[in-house]
């Protein structure tokens, strides 16, 4: 009874993690943030994806950088 219930958790995960999802073409890091939301069970979903994502974007350039790259190169 319990895998059953597990089972039946996980699956709710899934289908809530891919149903938030909206990064098109990375499914590979739709794998690794519901694997991140697997070891966060505890919290909702949407705040874990929010923190996961917050972690693998503290890399990501933003307009401000661009418009500053692009007056360096110019």
């Amino acid at each position: 009874m319990s895998n059953n219930v597990n089972s039946t958790i996980m699956d709710n995960m899934r289908d809530n993690v891919h149903e938030l999802w909206v990064i098109e073409g990375r499914p590979d890091l739709e794998d690794d943030c519901l694997q991140y939301c697997y070891d966060n069970i505890d919290r909702p979903v949407p705040i874990t994806m929010i923190e996961f994502l917050s972690q693998h974007c503290s890399q990501a350039l933003s307009t401000e950088d661009l418009n500053f790259m692009e007056k360096d190169n110019a």
